[in-house]
């Protein structure tokens, strides 16, 4: 019997943060500076697609253009609120939410309704490789836990092999420096791990630390869709991995515009995405913050560029 793996524990929903309207804009989305990057991408001819606990309908989130459930007797409705939150910062269509508005979604509903949202490592597998006969461009897995199930791995490693961007969380079991706590399937080292920061630019006290980190992305207090209507905060690993999600549907769209050929494999977009990381941490890639934080303004300084060089 193959282990079970859980959405990562320890995300945190605040139901006195929850609103039905945008009042002001969001730490990790400040207007300045991300529409000067939205005049020149925004996801648009991208899909993406989120293995989480589904998503329901909400006014700023797109039709999905294929869903499918992988959890017996579940429809892909989702009725915890991880994936629909998830989905919101990938591609909301609202400047304050969204990373990549114009993305086209894929939803795989692989982890339960229930409050941990639990999933076999076999029906993950299964919801990879579905993903990757879907033609997406980026898989988004906000998930872990458990132990390392070689079927998941090796799905992980295909779609990657085949130029499409798989992230995975880190881990919500924090970092001393030295012992790695980073979760499967992110420690197989496969795919692209996210660590998470705060909106001080520190790294998030929950975030798992390891040498697998490709970036550290925002992960605390991050506004995106309820599925009550309406939008709600929630902090954790699980939501630094939909923004990275968002980011590389903006570099797969500029890669297609600019006709370079297709990324394939973890080596060459670890050496690609140092352009647009702000270095933290200790100097160079460390296990805290990867190759640091990616930020509008870099990807900004990135879009200026008249001959782009992608590795």
């Amino acid at each position: 019997m193959d282990s079970p793996v859980y959405g990562i524990p320890g995300d945190i929903v605040r139901d006195d943060d929850f609103v039905t309207g945008l009042a002001q804009e969001t730490w990790h989305l400040p207007r300045n500076t991300w529409r000067e990057v939205r005049k020149r991408v925004t996801g648009k001819g991208t899909v993406c697609a989120v293995l989480d606990t589904g998503i329901v309908d909400h006014d700023i989130l797109p039709k999905p253009i294929a869903t499918r459930s992988f959890i017996n007797g579940e429809t892909v409705a989702d009725r915890n609120g991880h994936g629909t939150h998830c989905a919101g910062t990938v591609l909301g269509r609202d400047e304050d939410i969204g990373v990549a508005p114009d993305a086209d979604l894929v939803v795989g509903k692989v982890l339960s309704n229930e409050r941990r949202g639990s999933g076999s490592s076999s029906g993950i597998a299964e919801g990879i490789r579905w993903a990757i006969s879907q033609e997406v461009d980026v898989i988004s897995m906000s998930l872990g836990g458990g132990s390392p199930y070689q079927p998941t791995i090796d799905a992980i490693r295909d779609a990657m092999d085949r130029g499409i961007w798989v992230t995975i969380a880190a881990g919500n079991s924090g970092f001393n420096g030295s012992r790695n706590t980073v979760g499967h399937p992110a420690k197989s080292g496969e795919g692209l791990c996210t660590g998470a920061t705060t909106s001080s630019g520190a790294i998030a006290g929950f975030s798992s630390g390891g040498n697998e980190l490709l970036w550290a992305c925002p992960g605390q207090q991050i506004l995106s869709c309820s599925i009550r209507g309406g939008f709600t905060f929630m902090s954790g690993i699980s939501m630094v991995t939909p923004f990275g999600v968002g980011l590389a549907c903006l570099i797969i769209e500029l890669m297609r515009r600019e006709g370079s050929r297709r990324m394939t494999g973890r080596e060459s977009i670890h050496a690609f995405v140092q352009k647009i990381c702000k270095d933290a941490g200790r100097p160079g890639h460390d296990p805290s913050f990867g190759h640091g934080i990616p930020t509008a303004d870099q990807i900004i300084q990135l879009l200026a560029q008249d001959d782009l060089s992608w590795l």
